[in-house]
């Protein structure tokens, strides 16, 4: 209320977001992004692509390519 304070009641619900800290601590060296497969997680079909930011999507057809090349096996 303290910033919207003419709200009517029930106009807000609850949402979720895929937020998660950055893939390197402080101190570590910097991980651009992070791809992880079945060989990973152990979920066939399922790739992961973790940390796809400004180098990520400068890099995304050579990603895509890559991503197929897990997938394309599992599709027949």
């Amino acid at each position: 209320r303290k910033y919207w304070p003419d709200l009517p009641d029930g106009s807000l619900q609850a949402g979720y977001s895929g937020i998660r800290p950055k893939l390197s601590g402080p101190g570590d060296a910097n991980s651009d992004f992070v791809i992880q497969d079945a060989a990973t997680h152990g979920v066939d079909g399922l790739v992961n692509l973790f940390g796809i930011e400004s180098p990520g999507l400068t890099a995304s057809l050579a990603i895509a390519e890559h991503v197929m090349g897990i997938v394309a096996p599992t599709t027949g």
